[in-house]
């Protein structure tokens, strides 16, 4: 299930798919970017070309409080995200 979809910009949309199995899924603009199977969380790191430059993405999943899931997205190491 869609856990989260945050467009960056209007060409930059990133998606984090959680299922109850574990299966933890990172889409960049529709392309599976990583895939991690995890009932804790992960992290999740890719590279992709914005612009022209070569940017590094983070996004590291969570349980939080044992009530629900936390996702933190990180760009070129800085804070985009924190829930």
């Amino acid at each position: 299930m869609n856990v989260l979809t945050l467009h960056l910009s209007d060409t930059v949309k990133i998606e984090v798919d959680n299922s109850f199995t574990g299966q933890e899924t990172i889409k960049y603009n529709g392309e599976v970017v990583s895939e991690k199977k995890s009932l804790l969380g992960e992290n999740h790191r890719f590279e992709k070309e914005e612009n022209g430059e070569l940017v590094q993405y983070e996004v590291r999943i969570s349980i939080k409080h044992l009530t629900r899931v936390g996702i933190d997205i990180y760009r070129n190491n800085k804070v985009v995200l924190l829930s």
